[in-house]
């Protein structure tokens, strides 16, 4: 019986520990990591479907409470909102989340406006 490559085994049990893009939250507070959060969530509505890495700090013997249940919490709202479409937790060893995010399926990759205001060049 010949067996998986990691690769293929991850696609079959949906597990994630790489995306196209990656936002990092170790060493932030909440309030800082859940605008940050908020940032991206909004920016995403401009651009095309991707996927994000959420990184956090691990938790440890010392850490108290960490990010993961606010983070969480705050990625359950954005799927009821429609703006993520899928996120689990990042495998273990690693702290964070991946995110699916459902962007706007008809941006184009590098568009600069971003929804900042700002009208594009003519």
């Amino acid at each position: 019986m010949p067996f998986l490559k990691n690769e293929d085994l991850r696609r079959i049990t949906g597990i994630h520990d790489s995306a196209e893009y990656e936002l990092d939250l170790q060493g932030l507070d909440w309030p800082h990591a859940e605008a940050s959060i908020e940032r991206m969530l909004e920016r995403s509505r401009f651009r095309p479907p991707r996927d994000v890495v959420i990184r956090i700090d691990p938790a440890t013997a010392t850490s108290g409470e960490t990010l993961f249940q606010p983070v969480g919490r705050q990625l359950v709202d954005a799927i009821k909102a429609k703006t993520v479409a899928r996120c689990r937790p990042l495998p273990e060893g690693n702290a964070g989340f991946w995110v699916e995010l459902i962007g706007n399926p008809n941006a184009v990759e590098g568009d600069e406006s971003e929804g900042d205001g700002e009208a594009p060049p003519p």
